[in-house]
């Protein structure tokens, strides 16, 4: 009696790898998505908890987050010596360090653009050039503390540097403001300088579009998802 042997023909193993592909290129762009959306997040709520941690920290030392109390872009000094190995980029105002991982706002060579994809220019990048610091993980801290009249103090966070694209105002950069003296809230929260509704809209042309866009990360789980998959999907 001959022996029996399975196996596969060139054919049916051809048919499998195709499917095999078919099935990794439409479910590997989305893995993909997914696991940058998550480390966006993650980087994101780490950079809020830091942030509110030092606020904290700041009250409890009597330091002052008020505008008013501060000369000129000298408010991210203060800030600095609560952050072990941070790196001091300078201000607009003073020496400003331009090679990476700092950069400097102001520059003629704006780097960052507005959720619709405008180039942030002047207008925009005026409100990052009061001081700049570079985390140890990469995340740059830039200051708005120009004192002029009622202004408040903003601080901006570039989640994953700016060698690490997109630099888009509400999806790697996003911006928080001292409301006063008790209160940090992400921008577009109640009473903050700039609502959601008109500031972190796609579909709107405006060179500080997104700025507002920090509320939605805070409160919205799939946020990061949906920016991502909108980025992508262009």
């Amino acid at each position: 009696m001959k022996e029996i042997k399975f196996g596969f023909t060139l054919a049916e193993v051809l048919i499998t790898l195709g499917i095999i592909g078919v099935v990794a290129a439409m479910t590997i762009p989305g893995l993909i998505q997914n696991n940058k959306a998550a480390r966006l997040r993650t980087q994101f709520l780490k950079s809020y908890s830091t942030i509110t941690q030092i606020y904290k920290i700041m009250q409890n030392d009597n330091e002052s987050s008020l505008n008013a109390e501060y000369e000129k872009a000298s408010f991210y000094k203060t800030f600095a010596h609560y952050l072990k190995g941070s790196t001091d980029c300078g201000n607009f105002y003073d020496t400003q360090n331009n090679n990476k991982p700092c950069y400097a706002p102001n520059q003629q060579h704006y780097v960052y653009k507005s959720l619709d994809g405008t180039v942030l220019g002047n207008s925009g990048e005026r409100l990052l050039d009061d001081g700049t610091l570079v985390l140890p993980d990469g995340t740059i801290l830039y200051f708005e503390n120009n004192k002029e009249g009622d202004s408040a103090i903003y601080i901006s966070v570039d989640l994953n540097g700016i060698g690490n694209g997109p630099n888009v105002w509400g999806y790697d950069l996003f911006t928080f403001q001292f409301l006063d003296a008790v209160n940090i809230k992400a921008m577009g929260d109640v009473n903050t300088d700039f609502s959601a509704e008109q500031y972190c809209d796609k579909n709107k042309k405006s060179a500080r579009n997104g700025i507002a866009c920090a509320i939605k990360a805070k409160n919205d789980p799939d946020y990061f998802k949906k920016i991502v998959k909108q980025r992508y999907s262009k």
